[in-house]
């Protein structure tokens, strides 16, 4: 059994996701086990055949070209995992495969997490925001600074749109009592529609039934991509709040165009 478990989504990224499992291979905590979920893409090309530690596992998601269409493939992805009654750490992370964690990470949310006698349920560390050039470099644009507990639970700040998965850890045993206060045991938000803020209405669900502890340390960074969504608009803030509108609205019609279908 491991003390940390960690989910990481990839969807045919190869430079990317190659620096996220290294982000995940250079923690100074070592006590954690992976399960890496690939498109078929890459794992079909053998790119993974390199990794060999034995706490990784890497499993095809079995996702279709169709299911695309309406299916936030990442939480679809998250939930199937969180399912299988594989998972043996006591705390869960999620990763993205154009994301980055710093060598601290896991080790800031076990030691805070024994420090308070394992009592927090859900914590949320600091972030740093980069985004990728042209060059391939990464410049350092915005933080997200974990200074206040969150979620509605103990009138804390607002996860959704302001907390990245990346910041964010949650105990295995809060998934019971979240799958009872939902009544479901997907409890990621799989409708395409909202996929724009997926982690958001999972992180606000969690802290609706449970405070969400705040550390303050940086340990992540959020990468702004070629391939991210909004990275037309990433490197100003009022260029990333037209993005989420966009988004939004988006949303919005595609749910009415479904209503209308049905």
């Amino acid at each position: 059994m491991a003390k940390i478990s960690i989910i990481i989504v990839s969807h045919n990224k190869p430079d990317y996701v190659k620096q996220a499992v290294q982000s995940v291979l250079d923690q100074k905590f070592q006590d954690w086990e992976a399960v890496l979920v690939d498109s078929g893409v890459l794992l079909n090309q053998g790119f993974f055949d390199y990794l060999k530690d034995p706490r990784f596992r890497i499993i095809p998601s079995g996702e279709t070209k169709e299911m695309f269409k309406t299916t936030n493939m990442a939480s679809w992805c998250f939930n199937n995992v969180l399912n299988s009654g594989t998972l043996t750490g006591e705390l869960i992370l999620y990763l993205c495969d154009d994301d980055l964690l710093y060598p601290v990470a896991f080790g800031t949310f076990w030691d805070y997490y024994e420090r308070q006698r394992k009592e927090p349920q859900a914590m949320y560390a600091s972030q740093e925001i980069g985004q990728v050039g042209p060059d391939g470099q990464t410049q350092i644009i915005g933080k997200r600074i974990a200074d206040r507990p969150a979620g509605r639970f103990c009138r804390g700040r607002k996860l959704d749109c302001q907390v990245d998965y990346l910041q964010f850890c949650h105990s295995r045993a809060i998934l019971a009592p979240l799958a009872k206060s939902l009544g479901t045991t997907r409890c990621h938000c799989e409708d395409r529609a909202e996929g724009y803020h997926a982690d958001g209405i999972f992180m606000e669900q969690v802290g609706a039934i449970t405070k969400v502890h705040n550390i303050d340390v940086v340990v992540s960074m959020n990468r702004r991509t070629a391939t991210s969504i909004n990275i037309e608009s990433a490197d100003t803030k009022l260029g990333r709040a037209w993005v989420l509108v966009k988004a939004k609205y988006q949303g919005l019609r595609r749910r009415l165009a479904r209503r209308k279908r049905a």
